[in-house]
């Protein structure tokens, strides 16, 4: 009797230290985010940005889920971005996804950090992250309740002519069932994004190749695969200097194909908040 009681001890006691294991991996993963410090749409009011994103852009952005804005960056301050970015590029490291999936190098930056950005890259940071100001202050019908990361991800693509980034969509779209609990938990900032804003620091006569791949209604509703990329479907967009670009992070699949001739450097800072769609 005293060995079966012994048993059953043990057995209480392991089942609660794994339950106890797998209630604190569940935690942890329910409260994994970069978003910790965000901040809201209108905390990042930028006012410069008033001139160059206008209520057209965003009625434009609704329609085609994707907004292309020239001229963003003068001249000057497109230079010293793009300078500041080369000086980064020595301590930029891989990305956490498979090789086989991006070869890029990339580096979080915000304006707080240790070293000095300089006035051009925090413009460039303060002009991506005062976009959803805009997107509420035009009533953007697509998302609400906007919240903004306070870092921002520079991006380098070697022109080595192999550098790329398949084929993917900024959210996480995947049902629970199809992550499992584990997954979808951990993917809590991926499964929020509905806006991504991306501002080229390349040349502004870029010949280099290394263009962002728009496919042309990809994703519906629901978020599975529409057309698949058969049909040739797709938009070109060359990465020139000082272009600025704004598409739903839920809808568009993209890629980034390979460069040659120079570094292609890209700052793009993502979204998240509420879809409409899900919500009404």
């Amino acid at each position: 009797m005293n060995y079966i009681l012994r048993r059953i001890n043990v057995d209480v006691a392991a089942m609660s230290l794994i339950a106890a294991a797998a209630v604190g991996v569940l935690c942890e993963a329910a409260t994994r985010t970069s978003l910790g410090d965000a901040q809201n749409a209108r905390e990042c009011r930028y006012p410069p940005l008033s001139s160059i994103v206008t209520r057209a852009h965003i009625r434009e952005l609704e329609e085609n889920n994707v907004v292309v804005i020239d001229n963003v960056l003068s001249p000057y301050t497109l230079r010293c971005a793009r300078a500041r970015a080369e000086m980064l590029g020595s301590i930029m490291e891989p990305s956490p996804n498979d090789v086989d999936v991006r070869q890029d190098v990339i580096l979080s930056i915000k304006e707080d950090d240790e070293y000095d950005h300089g006035d051009a890259m925090i413009h460039c940071m303060r002009l991506l992250r005062g976009v959803p100001h805009l997107l509420d202050r035009f009533d953007y019908a697509t998302s609400r309740r906007h919240v903004v990361p306070r870092q921002c991800q520079l991006a380098l693509y070697r022109p080595d002519g192999g550098s790329a980034y398949v084929r993917h969509l900024d959210r996480c779209n995947s049902p629970m069932v199809e992550m499992g609990l584990l997954g979808w938990l951990r993917a809590s900032d991926y499964r929020h994004r509905v806006v991504t804003a991306i501002l080229y620091l390349n040349s502004p006569e870029w010949t280099g190749g290394g263009e962002l791949r728009l496919f042309d209604g990809s994703v519906d509703d629901d978020g599975d695969d529409k057309d698949g990329d058969d049909d040739g479907k797709y938009l070109d967009i060359v990465p020139s200097g000082g272009r600025l670009i704004l598409f739903d992070s839920s809808r568009v699949e993209h890629q980034v194909l390979a460069s040659h001739g120079e570094d292609r450097y890209a700052l793009t800072c993502w979204f998240n908040g509420d879809l409409v769609r899900e919500t009404e």
